[in-house]
């Protein structure tokens, strides 16, 4: 796939001379590293390169209406009948966090594009994510993240070492509160999708700060971010309410999570008897603890 890598800094094409990627204007080098005894992984961070990036957005931005008929088609996924494997085995099957939502876009962009559709896996941790996608069938995926043993390659969100117009489907879970500049990331993710790609990322709203987690986003955050980098916002779902997150993160009973899951349901289901369904949507909206999002390029 050395075709579709570029230099991260001026994105011109690399140049391999034996186990080293060079730059052909600037010359950088970008050589293997040994991630925790997982040899020959390139490392494309280009630590204390400094590049200038310029970007563009209309101010005021225009926000979402929460009585909108826009409003009122997210959430698609979680309503639509699909049956797939629960939360809790794509974890023991696979070591990963897929909720429903995700899988159902996964499985309709496979219908869309076939198993010759070239993934990137961005943020990958261990590399479960990399594991569903190649049993459901798809041989050509790239798995990426800042540093961990799952990685194909080392990189910055916010300067992808690939071509434009390189994936038919980027894939980013639990990743996007900790972009340390959330629309320079967006622009590079947009930039490297191919014209009718697909984006299905999720990150944070209401959950502790953990790890390098810089920003947690709101359903308008999210909706801003997708314009700014000319991504049509299609559908957006509630990660998890309220009860868990605050129950989890505020009162550290992470391990009964399932329990307040299920009062999280219960509470759902009051609120749509007293209030409808558009109240139960508006309230997920309001205070979920994270959020998930599946985008176009046009």
């Amino acid at each position: 796939m050395l075709e579709i890598f570029r230099c991260p800094i001026d994105k011109r094409a690399l140049i391999q001379k034996e186990d080293t990627l060079i730059c052909s204007c600037c010359h950088l080098r970008f050589s293997q590293v040994d991630v925790e005894g997982k040899r020959n992984v390139y490392d494309f961070r280009c630590f204390n390169q400094v590049n200038k990036v310029q970007i563009e957005f209309n101010v005021p931005q225009s926000l979402l209406d929460l009585d909108s008929e826009t409003i009122k088609r997210f959430g698609f996924a979680t309503k639509v009948d699909f049956k797939c494997l629960s939360r809790e085995e794509i974890r023991k099957k696979f070591g990963t966090k897929l909720q429903k939502e995700i899988l159902y876009y996964i499985e309709k962009t496979y219908f869309k594009v076939s198993s010759d559709a070239r993934i990137l896996d961005l943020g990958c941790g261990t590399g479960g994510n990399k594991n569903y996608l190649n049993s459901i069938g798809f041989k050509n995926v790239i798995s990426v993240d800042y540093w961990s043993v799952g990685a194909d390659y080392l990189v910055d969100v916010h300067r992808l070492p690939f071509d434009n117009s390189s994936f038919d489907l980027i894939l980013t879970t639990a990743t996007l509160e900790h972009f340390y500049n959330p629309f320079i990331a967006f622009a590079e993710m947009s930039r490297v999708l191919k014209s009718g790609g697909v984006l299905v990322a999720s990150g944070s709203f209401w959950e502790s700060w953990h790890g390098q987690s810089c920003f947690h986003f709101t359903p308008n955050g999210l909706f801003v971010l997708c314009q700014s980098a000319n991504l049509i916002l299609e559908d957006l779902w509630s990660g998890w309410g309220f009860i868990p997150s605050i129950s989890s993160h505020a009162f550290g009973l992470e391990r009964w999570k399932f329990v307040t899951y299920k009062f999280q349901d219960v509470f759902d289901f009051l609120l749509k008897l007293l209030k409808g369904n558009d109240a139960v949507l508006r309230h997920r909206l309001r205070t979920s603890g994270s959020f998930g999002i599946y985008c176009i390029k046009p």
